[in-house]
């Protein structure tokens, strides 16, 4: 019986090529894109599943309240972990990490040959205990146990060592202070899909002996271990406990309170939002967004199947007919209708295979993704994928199948006219398809249009041409007045600065006791970080109160702070200038005082509000900037030249300020890509069965489109007439498109601070682009149709 479907299938599917391609490629184009956002999906929830502890292991973080600001830490204090360990039976164990990197990468040295790299973390013996890192040299279980030590994953152990055996080498690091390091093992890189990539570890205590009990200090990545059966709402408990006898007696006198959260290792990537996650996070929304989108599409391709299937049932009619009175059931009917929906779909997979093999890479290249085809082959993808076919198959040919397996032979084979489907049922799936397509391009509207709103707003500082560059070591810093005074020889280069951090980089968080406007001293927890004299004039940042740093003023090394107007906001300052600020915890020392206040420029990304920032004298700062304002490229041939004379053993580096600031918002920019993309299969998918149905309708029609020129219409009446009733159902269909489209987008631009307003631009744009597209689509049958010799069509009449 199945051979029999498969047979008469393959045979109805030839017969009717065109329908036959429409199906084919309309179908192939969702479950492609379907497909790919299989693989983001995959890859979204995949973080940290490669441990096989990680359904018990927890990340520590912080939430932090004070009397007039509030954030959240992904990082804990550094005796933590193990006094939660020690203190309670239901943790297992513990580990911490403590990134060592810094901007510019840390610097290691082998036969005086210097290498940088990237996510470097000192870290505590007992990692390995947690997770499972897939060591290919050296033993996990003393790898870290020694001072000194270090393990490095395979592609570091291959750039410094080429082919040697690294265990048991030597090689120098340098930070604060140089460091001879073992190498104790060698592990397989990580996987991307890991909260927190580690490309070499240094044991915990080469670089912080001697700090177990700072329980005031921050930037800690800390992990414990429970036991079967430990909840999270259990481990909480633990936790406040902790709080109330550790932290509570060092930040409750000074109106600050502490809370440590614990985070499932695998909800970190898609549910955490903590600031300071070593690695990019995703959001569970977006996963659920794009899960939609999925289903969407493959709605959207399954009314097509639907739609081109009733539409032409009149040319089925008489097969249906005969096979009824050959005594054929309706069931089998039903079956046969079925086979041949799913056979289609299953060649649509085979196609849509082959397009992900060719598109996928292009796609990583294009917008940054790691998606891996291979995923395809794990099983619960493969599972997936066999849901699609039959989903999309049945759910596509069931109204099919049961519609055409219910007509009465008697009256076809009397060569009576077989209805064609409902007509409000057709045309309520094509309304359903563009309302869908439009609300899609509505979001990738808002989102380009938001992205153009982050990259052309002023920030409160000048971003072009505004050259970045990472010192490696402290010799490097101290060697940048050097550098400084022979690049300010070069007319192209407008000035030059210096600062702990630049601007989308973060900044530091202590507590300092500050005047407030009643001339108190109290302690707050004040936002912060070191520039130097020409740091404001060279990003263009204008001082509105006060002044700014000046070699004239000797005192200003020690005793002199800047803020910023968020600052002044925040403090209730009425006249900012002169208040004191003690940087030092020692009141017996004078304090520093405010000589000035710079207007407020963004620190962070648009996604925050502007921060209340403090600014501190240092000539000495591992981040320089310089501003170039002539050829650009002659002027970098210029930096680079002289840096090599002041630097001759380390490389040239450099980014440009406004290319790092828009780093903010990657992960926007590759969904708001893929969004687009998948806003165009969308409209692809609707056109192609509208393309059909404009076919059908043309051909339906064509008696009454003779009849109307006998009586003497002209040609574009005619085509007015045909394409009329697709534009009445794209304008209905824009009403739920537009209102669920303002609703959504406008939740997610709550996500910044500062973000567009949709305006009536878009949403009049997706109607008019839409109805543009359905002229032309439907365009070509209508005026085939009208243009037509009526006398064809009425000889029979």
């Amino acid at each position: 019986m199945l051979k029999n479907y498969i047979k008469v299938a393959f045979r109805s599917l030839l017969r009717q090529p065109g329908y036959t391609a429409l199906n084919i490629i309309g179908l192939t184009v969702g479950i492609a894109s379907s497909l790919i956002i299989l693989l983001y999906i995959f890859h979204e929830t995949s973080f940290d599943k490669g441990h096989s502890n990680g359904d018990r292991i927890y990340r520590l973080s912080t939430e932090i309240t004070e009397p007039d600001n509030a954030f959240k830490w992904a990082n804990m204090t550094f005796p933590a972990a193990f006094t939660i360990k020690n203190e309670n039976p239901e943790v297992v164990q513990a580990a911490r990490l403590s990134g060592l990197s810094g901007q510019g990468g840390r610097r290691f040295t082998l036969n005086q040959v210097d290498y940088f790299q990237d996510n470097v973390y000192a870290a505590d013996s007992t990692l390995f205990d947690l997770f499972d890192y897939d060591f290919i040299a050296g033993d996990p279980k003393t790898a870290l146990d020694a001072p000194n030590s270090i393990v490095i994953n395979e592609s570091m152990a291959k750039k410094i060592f080429k082919e040697e055996n690294p265990v048991g080498q030597t090689i120098q690091s340098g930070g604060n202070r140089e460091m001879s390091l073992q190498v104790t093992g060698v592990y397989r890189d990580m996987p991307k899909s890991s909260h927190l990539i580690a490309e070499a570890l240094i044991s915990w205590s080469t670089i912080f002996q001697g700090r177990e009990g700072n329980w005031g200090g921050w930037g800690v990545y800390s992990y414990v271990l429970v036991n079967e059966g430990v909840s999270k709402a259990a481990l909480q408990v633990k936790l406040d406990s902790t709080v109330t006898k550790y932290l509570d007696p060092i930040f409750k006198p000074i109106n600050i309170n502490v809370k440590m959260v614990p985070v499932l290792l695998r909800d970190i990537h898609l549910k955490s939002d903590f600031d300071g996650e070593p690695v990019a996070a995703g959001d569970i929304q977006y996963v659920q967004i794009f899960t939609a989108i999925a289903i969407f599409l493959i709605i959207i391709a399954s009314i097509n199947y639907m739609n081109l299937a009733t539409a032409r049932s009149t040319k089925r009619a008489m097969e249906v007919g005969l096979r009824k009175v050959m005594g054929a059931q309706r069931g089998g009917l039903i079956g046969q209708f079925l086979t041949e929906s799913i056979l289609i779909t299953l060649i649509s997979l085979i196609l849509s295979v082959g397009i992900m093999i060719a598109v996928v890479p292009s796609i990583n290249n294009l917008v940054g993704t790691s998606l891996e085809v291979e995923a395809l082959l794990e099983t619960n993808v493969v599972l997936a994928v066999l849901g699609i076919v039959f989903i999309t198959g049945i759910i596509g040919g069931s109204y099919p199948a049961f519609f055409l397996s219910s007509f009465q032979p008697a009256t076809v084979l009397k060569g009576g006219a077989a209805k064609s489907g409902s007509k409000i049922l057709r045309k309520g799936l094509v309304t359903l398809q563009f309302a869908i397509s439009m609300f899609m391009l509505i979001g990738t509207f808002v989102i380009y249009a938001q992205m153009q709103f982050v990259r052309n707003k002023d920030l409160g500082f000048d971003k072009e041409q505004m050259m970045q560059i990472d010192f490696r070591s402290r010799a490097d810093v101290e060697k940048w007045n050097v550098l400084k005074n022979e690049l300010l020889q070069n007319p192209n280069i407008g000035g030059t600065g210096s600062a702990a951090v630049t601007p989308g980089n973060g900044y530091s968080k202590n507590v300092f006791s500050i005047e407030t406007e009643e001339g108190a001293m109290d302690d707050r927890g004040l936002d912060n970080y070191s520039v130097d004299y020409e740091f404001f004039e060279t990003l263009g940042v204008e001082v509105v109160q006060g002044r700014n740093f000046s070699l004239d003023y000797p005192s200003d090394t020690a005793q002199a702070v800047m803020v910023n107007e968020a600052m002044v906001r925040r403090m209730n300052w009425t006249n900012p200038v002169g208040k004191r600020i003690n940087l030092t915890g020692n009141d017996s020392l004078p304090g520093a005082r405010v000589i000035g206040v710079v207007k407020d420029f963004h620190q962070e990304s648009l996604y925050d509000p502007i921060t209340p920032l403090m600014f501190m004298p240092s000539r000495l700062n591992p981040s320089a900037i310089v501003k170039i304002n002539g050829n650009i490229d002659a002027t970098i041939d210029f930096i680079e030249a002289a840096w090599e004379r002041t630097y001759p053993t380390t490389a040239f580096e450099y980014v440009f300020l406004d290319e790092q600031f828009m780093e903010n918002y990657e992960a926007d920019q590759i969904r708001g890509q893929l969004f687009l993309g998948f806003s165009g299969m969308t409209i692809l998918i609707a056109c192609l069965g509208l393309l059909g149905l404009a076919s059908f309708t043309a051909e339906q029609r064509a008696k009454e489109i003779s009849i109307r020129k006998v009586l003497g219409a002209n040609t574009q009446g005619l085509v007015n007439l045909l394409i009329r009733d697709f534009v009445i159902l794209i304008v209905i269909a824009a009403i739920p498109a537009c209102i669920l489209g303002y609703i959504s987008m406008n939740e997610w631009l709550e996500n910044f601070q500062f973000h567009i307003t949709p305006g009536v631009t878009i949403f009049s744009s997706v109607l008019i682009g839409t109805c543009l597209v359905t002229v032309l689509t439907t365009g070509y049958h209508a005026r085939k149709a009208a243009t037509a010799n009526p006398a064809q069509k009425l000889r029979s009449e």
